[in-house]
């Protein structure tokens, strides 16, 4: 900063300070710089940017609130709804799988409900 008036690094800084820690620190990774910008986030897909390590769907709000205060919105259409339902398709087939595969080998599988009983 020089008499008074903040750099172009400075002004980064304080942009980026808004944002909370992981988020910016996973934007930075996506990015692979030290300094971002809500206009360099906003071209990013919000596919992209929900795959990065740290980011769930509250990094999500966050950043996208964090945009909206600069003018900006997340692009793309969220994956979260279709990305849990696969998630939840595939485990039940992994379950399945894991299932025959006893079977092949000899156990039997039975299924039981949780029952717990008072001590």
């Amino acid at each position: 900063m020089t008499d008074g008036v903040p750099s172009c690094a400075d002004a980064a800084v304080l942009v980026t300070a808004l944002l909370p820690m992981r988020q910016r620190n996973a934007l930075r990774v996506l990015l692979n710089k030290s300094n971002i910008s809500p206009k360099e986030v906003a071209a990013l897909d919000v596919r992209l940017i929900e795959r990065a390590p740290g980011i769930g769907r509250k990094g999500i709000e966050l950043i996208d609130n964090w945009l909206r205060s600069h003018g900006y919105q997340l692009s793309g259409p969220p994956c979260q709804q279709i990305n849990r339902l696969q998630f939840q398709q595939r485990k039940q087939r992994r379950i399945e799988e894991a299932i025959e595969l006893l079977r092949v080998c000899g156990y039997e599988v039975q299924k039981t409900g949780v029952q717990r009983t008072g001590t």
